[in-house]
C-alpha cells in the first residue's frame, strides 16, 4: 500500500490504492467485530488482535477492544458455572457418603462444589489466558502508560465479579465450615498462575474475599448458636413449668423436694448444652481463621469480629431475661455504653416467643442461676479457650472477658430475682388482701389464734418460696437461731416513733441480692407493706385490733425463721406500724397483754409441733 500511495496521482494505481484500503478497512472491521465476539479462544483472539496492529491500527483501541472481548466471554462463562445443574460427580458420590460425611454431600455442598469446580475449569485459566495474551501484545511494540493502565482494571473487575457471585451463592447455600474452606481454597489454588502475572493485586483481592467470606461464616455460625441458646430455654421453661404442676398435683414436701431435685438436673443439662454450643462455634470458627494464611491484619480484624460475635451471643441469653420479665426493650447494653456497638436483634423470633411465656418461678431462679454460673465462671473460661484457639499470629489483642459483657449478664440476672420477688411478694399481698377484706372486724371475736389464711396459706407460701430459693441459687437456710425477739417485751413510744419512720422511709422495691435471705426479705417486705396498706382502708373494733395484734405477732416470729436477726428487726417495723395503723383504725383500742400473746403464739407452735427456742 505504501508503493501505491506513492503514485496515487496516477489514476491506475489511485484506483488500486482505494480498493485494497476498502478491503483492509473490511477485514479490520470483520476482525473487530471478532475480537469482540463472546465465543472466540485468547489464541484467536491474540492472533486477531497481532493482525490489526500489523494493518496499523491503533494500538490503543486494538488493546481496548481485545479487553473487551474478553470480558465478554468471560461474563458468559461466569453465568455458565452458576446457572447450571450439579455435576454428575458430585451427585455419585452422596450416595455413598459415610454418616459422618453427610455434610459433605448435601444438596447445598454438592451445587457449590459443582459451581466452584466449574469456575476453576472454565473461567480462572481463561482469565489468566487473557492477561498473558494482553502482554503477547506488548512484545516487540512501543506501548503507552494508557495501554497497560487497562490490565489492572480489567483483572480487578473481572475478580471482583467472580468473588461477589461466588459469595452470593455462599450465602444462598450455607454449607457446612469444612465444605466451604475446602472450596474457598480450591479457587485460591486455581489462582495460582494469574497470581504469578499479578502478584500484588491478586493477592490483595484474594485476602478481602477470604476475610469476607470467613466474616460471613461466623456471624451465621453465631447467629445459628443463639438461636440454640434461645430454643434451649424454651425448653427448659417448658420442662420447669411442667415439673412445677406435677408437683403441685401431688402434693407434700417429699414430691416438692423431689421436683427441686429434677429442677436442678433440668438446669444444670441446659446450662452444659449452652456452654458447649459456645465451645462448639469456637471450634468450627478455627478452620476459618486458618484459612486466612499468615494475613496478619486479615487475623486481627477477624479475631475482632469474633470477640464481637462472642458478645453478641451472650447478650442474647441477658436479652432473654429481660423479654422474659417484660422488660421494653429489652434490651441488654444498656448496663455499660462500651456494649452499644455489640449486634442486637439475633433470634428476635425465638425470643419474642419467650417474652410471650406465661410466668415460672422456677424458671426465674433458673436464669438467675444460669446468669450468675455465666458471671462467675463460664464466660471467663469462654474467652480464655478463645485465646488458646485463635491467639497464634494475632497481636494487640486484649483477650480478657469484657467488662461489659459481665455487666450486662449480671444486671440480666438481677432483672429475673427483682421480679420474681415482685410476683412472690405481690402473691402474697393478695392473700392479705382476701384475709383482711374478706372479714368484719367489727364483729370479730376476742382471738384465740392466729387468723387462718395466715398461719396456713400464708405460711406455706413463705416455705415454698424459701425452698425455691434455697435449692436453686445453692443457699440453705441455716439453723434457726438460738437468740429471737422475746414476744412479751414491750416497747416504748420512742421506739415505736423510729420504726414508724423507718418503715415509712424503707424502700420496698430495692436491688435484691443474690441470695435466699435477701429474696425472702424482699418479698415479705412487699407482702409486709401491702398488709399495712389494706389495715389503712379498715375500720376495727376493739378484738378485731387485737386480732391483728396476734396475726403481726405470728408473723413477726415466724419471720425469724427465714431470715437473719437484723432483717428481721427491719420486717419487725413494718408489721409494728400495721398495728399502730390497726390501733388508729380502732373505736377504744386496748392492746393484749404481751405475754398472752406470746403464750397463744407459743401454744400454736406446739400445735404446728415446732420447737421453741
Amino acid at each position: 500500500s505504501d508503493f501505491l500511495r506513492q503514485y496515487k496521482h496516477i489514476p491506475t494505481f489511485k484506483k488500486v490504492l482505494e480498493e485494497v484500503d476498502n478491503q483492509m478497512n473490511q477485514i479490520g472491521s470483520a476482525l473487530g467485530q471478532r475480537l469482540r465476539s463472546p465465543y472466540l479462544s485468547v489464541d484467536e483472539a491474540v492472533n486477531s488482535s497481532v493482525t490489526l496492529l500489523d494493518m496499523g491500527k491503533d494500538q490503543t483501541k486494538v488493546v481496548s477492544e481485545y479487553l473487551r472481548g474478553r470480558v465478554a466471554v468471560l461474563k458468559s462463562s461466569l453465568e455458565h458455572c452458576f446457572c447450571l445443574e450439579p455435576l454428575e460427580l458430585f451427585t455419585r458420590r452422596q450416595a455413598t457418603a459415610e454418616a459422618d460425611q453427610q455434610d459433605l454431600h448435601s444438596p447445598e455442598s454438592i451445587a457449590l462444589n459443582s459451581a466452584v469446580w466449574r469456575l476453576n475449569d472454565t473461567y480462572v485459566p481463561p482469565l489468566s489466558d487473557a492477561v498473558e495474551g494482553f502482554y503477547r501484545l506488548q512484545e516487540g511494540r512501543m506501548h503507552s502508560e494508557d495501554d497497560l493502565s487497562m490490565l489492572p482494571g480489567f483483572v480487578r473487575e473481572r475478580v471482583q465479579e467472580m468473588f461477589e457471585r461466588l459469595f452470593r451463592f455462599v450465602q444462598e447455600k450455607r454449607v457446612s465450615t469444612r465444605v466451604l474452606v475446602s472450596c474457598v481454597h480450591s479457587v485460591r489454588d486455581a489462582m495460582r498462575r494469574l497470581h504469578t502475572l499479578m502478584p500484588l493485586m491478586v493477592t490483595e483481592l484474594v485476602s478481602a474475599f477470604l476475610l469476607r467470606v470467613a466474616s460471613f461464616a461466623t456471624r451465621v455460625i453465631f447467629v445459628e448458636a443463639a438461636s440454640a441458646l434461645a430454643s434451649e430455654l424454651l425448653a427448659l421453661h417448658g420442662r420447669c413449668k411442667g415439673l412445677q404442676e406435677s408437683s403441685a398435683a401431688a402434693g407434700g414436701p417429699a414430691s416438692a423436694n423431689a421436683g427441686l431435685d429434677e429442677v436442678l438436673e433440668q438446669i444444670a443439662r441446659t446450662e452444659h448444652t449452652m456452654i458447649m454450643n459456645t465451645f462448639t462455634a469456637l471450634t468450627t470458627c478455627q478452620p476459618l481463621c486458618a484459612m486466612l494464611g499468615p494475613d496478619r491484619p486479615s487475623r486481627e480484624q477477624f479475631v475482632r469480629e469474633l470477640n464481637g460475635h462472642l458478645c453478641m451471643l451472650h447478650l442474647v441469653f441477658a436479652e432473654a431475661c429481660l423479654c422474659y420479665v417484660g422488660r421494653d426493650p429489652p434490651d441488654p447494653r444498656i448496663f455499660d455504653e462500651s456494649l452499644r456497638a455489640v449486634e442486637r436483634g439475633v433470634a428476635a423470633d425465638r425470643l419474642e416467643e419467650l417474652g410471650a411465656l406465661d410466668w415460672s418461678g422456677l424458671f426465674g431462679l433458673a436464669l438467675v442461676r444460669i446468669g450468675r454460673h455465666l458471671e462467675t465462671k463460664a464466660i471467663n473460661k469462654v474467652w480464655s479457650v478463645t485465646a488458646d484457639l485463635f491467639a497464634d499470629g494475632v497481636s494487640g489483642t486484649d483477650w480478657a472477658a469484657p467488662p461489659g459483657v459481665l455487666r450486662a449478664t449480671r444486671g440480666a440476672s438481677q432483672a429475673v430475682i427483682s421480679h420474681y420477688v415482685m410476683v412472690a411478694g405481690q402473691r402474697m399481698a393478695s392473700f392479705f388482701r382476701n384475709s383482711i377484706q374478706n372479714k368484719n372486724w367489727m364483729t370479730v371475736r376476742e382471738p384465740r389464734k392466729p387468723s387462718v389464711l395466715i398461719e396456713t396459706v400464708i405460711l406455706k407460701e413463705v416455705h415454698a418460696f424459701d425452698a425455691q430459693l434455697a435449692r436453686i441459687l445453692g443457699d440453705p437456710k441455716r439453723g434457726r437461731p438460738s437468740e429471737r425477739r422475746p414476744l412479751s417485751r414491750l416497747k416504748v413510744s420512742m421506739e415505736l416513733e423510729i420504726e414508724r419512720m423507718v418503715a415509712k422511709k424503707l424502700q420496698v422495691f430495692a436491688p435484691i441480692p443474690f441470695n435466699r435471705n435477701g429474696a425472702i426479705v424482699g418479698i415479705l417486705k412487699i407482702a409486709f407493706k401491702a398488709l399495712f396498706e389494706y389495715i389503712r382502708e379498715e375500720t376495727f373494733a376493739k378484738f378485731g385490733m387485737q386480732q391483728i395484734q396476734v396475726d403481726c405477732a405470728f408473723l413477726a416470729d415466724a419471720a425469724r425463721d427465714f431470715v437473719e436477726a437484723e432483717d428481721a428487726n427491719l420486717l419487725d417495723s413494718l408489721l409494728d406500724e400495721a398495728l399502730s395503723c390497726a390501733s388508729m383504725r380502732c373505736k377504744g383500742p386496748v392492746l393484749m397483754d404481751p405475754a398472752a400473746v406470746h403464750d397463744l403464739i407459743a401454744g400454736r407452735k406446739e400445735h404446728r409441733g415446732i420447737e421453741q427456742p
